[in-house]
């Protein structure tokens, strides 16, 4: 019985965060003219904020975040493959994600305490150089 309801809990809060995150509207970012890279200032709010790059095949995208400690962050793509995660961390830092397939991409950053965290992100989209 007890398995049943922490399961029943489980859906009911599940269902709720799924509607709250659904309902925000994420912010596509844009370079200002001959620019590759932007500052974005923010706040994860309770359940966090969703941010849309557009890139190609070839690129990859380098994303500063800023505290290090009290967010998240999550890169994901849905591309000829479906649905794929593409950098998933519970820190903010320094990060670069090479990309295959042109497209946008979806950065998500949230709190990791469930309290509203302001941050500083810087976005870079450059060409990926042969390894």
């Amino acid at each position: 019985m007890k398995r049943a309801l922490m399961g029943l809990a489980l859906i009911i809060v599940s269902g709720a965060f799924i509607g709250t995150a659904s309902a925000q509207r994420p912010i596509r970012i844009q370079f200002a003219k001959g620019a590759s890279s932007t500052a974005v200032k923010g706040s994860t709010g309770t359940t966090g904020t969703t941010y849309i790059i557009r890139a190609r095949s070839g690129q990859k995208i380098i994303i500063d975040l800023t505290p290090t400690s009290r967010v998240g962050i999550k890169v994901e793509h849905d591309g000829r493959f479906g649905q794929e995660v593409m950098l998933r961390e519970e820190k903010g830092g320094h990060y670069e994600i090479g990309l295959e397939e042109s497209g946008d991409y979806t950065i998500f950053v949230g709190s990791t305490s469930g309290k509203p965290v302001n941050f500083n992100m810087t976005v870079r989209v450059t060409k990926m150089t042969d390894i």
